[in-house]
């Protein structure tokens, strides 16, 4: 049984080995055929392996479109792929799948999908520091008018700039 016990380590050590990451996002967001607003937002994330990371990316936005003005609280769950993930300049692709709560004028929904797609750019300030610029397209599907009668997907354009803490 003695030479059991070092393998109970194993998962403490896996979990170990794992990078965190807390990224702060400031930006501007254009709805298609919208007025311009901020986004803040918060994402805290672990890399899978060298290439992939999972996050959840919390954020906050004005969107204006039309007769429609709300503020948009979402929350998604996003997969990061890292193209060249050693050097001093690493872009990026993900994507992400959430939820969306929407508090304003312009609607009967409450609540909604939310999905993303991005891409972007880190630059390494230090090691345990990265600067990112991204460009991300977050679709609200099926928001209501209104009258709650008819459904529509708002898609929103934004870019941004982070700080991307590493522990």
């Amino acid at each position: 049984m003695k030479s059991l016990r070092p393998l109970l380590l194993l998962p403490l050590a896996a979990v170990a080995a794992q990078a965190y990451t807390l990224e702060l996002e400031l930006g501007k967001n254009h709805p298609t055929g919208g007025q311009n607003s901020s986004v803040v937002g918060l994402t805290v994330a672990t890399q899978l392996n060298e290439s992939f990371g999972l996050g959840l990316n919390l954020n906050s936005r004005g969107v204006t479109k039309g007769a429609l003005d709300v503020d948009a609280r979402t929350a998604l769950a996003e997969l990061t792929y890292d193209l060249n993930s050693r050097g001093g300049i690493r872009p990026f692709v993900g994507a992400g799948v959430g939820y969306s709560w929407l508090s304003g004028s312009g609607t009967a929904s409450k609540s909604t999908l939310a999905t993303d797609v991005y891409a972007g750019v880190r630059f390494a300030l230090s090691e345990n520091l990265d600067l990112a610029f991204t460009v991300k397209n977050t679709e609200f599907i099926g928001v209501k008018d209104a009258a709650g009668t008819s459904k529509s997907t708002i898609n929103d354009w934004s870019q941004s700039v982070s700080l991307r803490l590493k522990f």
